[in-house]
């Protein structure tokens, strides 16, 4: 593979880049559309990624009006994985930049819908320099979520990457499948903003606009397991670990696992009466640990969500090691950071 181009320094990154995945026909480009009616959608770049020849989703979405839009129609962005989603978003920051018009807020990447985000995040290491937020929005096919996901890897693989997961096309559902639905989300994806709302315009700036909390609250997880293949585990760690053993596992983790891994996140305590850290892994790819310095609390556990790796072979994989690996039981008390008072 090439080395991704170099983006200019003196373009003016957006504040954010959002990933919109979600598997085909759940309501990616109708939630897209919804929101770049409203007025939050301001300064926001749209790239749109088809697997087919022919964009579809493009035209449709060039019909809201004059959006800056850019195309990848070379197929599915996370299979072919070079140099054009660096380049295409150089190209916009570049266009934006002659035209005098103001920075971008936020640029949406509208994948297709067989994408696995896990490479197209690792692509985007690419446009570190920039500086952006990097977030993934999923949509979540009320009536049709649970039966796909027993045949579509990529839908399990798309819920579990996402910071918001967006239930959509709810007005064609069933209360059965929507329950199905609501149950496979927040099983493959406990950290995820769930958004299960009826108004079209209210769900999309829920989705956009409203910001989300990077420490998230893990709800309970549900006592049926929803998709079979997918299996939840906690770590903990004893007093006698050091932070060294900490990043030890994780990265023994993501070699062990490999494409099996769908999503790490959870807080470490790096020193008796220091600030947690947040780590967190979209697939094997970590993203550098953030402190969270106004948290006052944090219970020291790691969530390990994956794909057909039995908890069995996840504890004997680290059999000696400082850490003790057990399921998430259903009832256990969220995890969460607490924020400090302030004063």
């Amino acid at each position: 593979m090439s080395e991704a181009p170099a983006l200019a320094p003196a373009l003016a990154p957006p504040g954010e880049f959002v990933l919109l995945a979600g598997f085909l026909g759940s309501g990616k480009t109708s939630l897209l559309l919804d929101w770049l009616a409203l007025p939050e959608a301001a300064d926001t770049a749209i790239i749109v990624n088809e697997a087919g020849e022919i964009d579809i989703d493009g035209a449709t979405i060039a019909t809201s009006g004059r959006i800056p839009m850019s195309m990848l129609s070379n197929g599915c962005v996370c299979c072919s994985l070079n140099n054009d989603l660096v380049e295409t978003v150089g190209a916009l920051l570049e266009a934006r930049a002659e035209s005098g018009g103001r920075p971008f807020r936020r640029i949406v990447l509208e994948c297709s819908g067989l994408s696995m985000p896990a490479p197209i995040l690792r692509a985007l290491g690419a446009l570190a320099p920039l500086g952006m937020r990097v977030r993934v929005v999923a949509t979540c096919d009320a009536g049709q979520a649970a039966e796909r996901a027993r045949h579509f890897e990529e839908v399990a693989a798309q819920l579990a990457a996402a910071s918001a997961i967006v239930l959509t096309r709810l007005d064609l559902a069933t209360p059965e499948a929507t329950a199905a639905a609501r149950a496979l989300a927040t099983t493959l994806n406990p950290f995820a903003a769930f958004i299960e709302e009826p108004d079209r315009a209210r769900r999309a700036a829920a989705a956009f606009a409203a910001p989300l909390a990077a420490t998230a609250p893990l709800p309970d997880a549900p006592s049926a397991q929803p998709h079979p293949r997918i299996g939840t585990a906690l770590a903990r760690f004893p007093a006698e670990a050091t932070i060294e053993d900490k990043f030890d596992f994780l990265e023994n983790l993501a070699a062990f696992a490999g494409d099996r891994l769908l999503r790490v996140k959870g807080f470490l305590h790096p020193a008796p009466g220091a600030a947690p850290l947040l780590v967190q892994a979209v697939g094997s790819l970590f993203s550098p640990p953030a402190t969270l310095p106004a948290a006052r609390a944090a219970e020291e556990a790691v969530v390990v969500i994956s794909r057909d790796l039995p908890l069995a072979e996840l504890r004997a994989a680290f059999a000696g090691a400082p850490v003790t690996i057990g399921g998430l039981q259903p009832g256990r008390p969220p995890l969460r950071a607490e924020a400090a008072a302030s004063g």
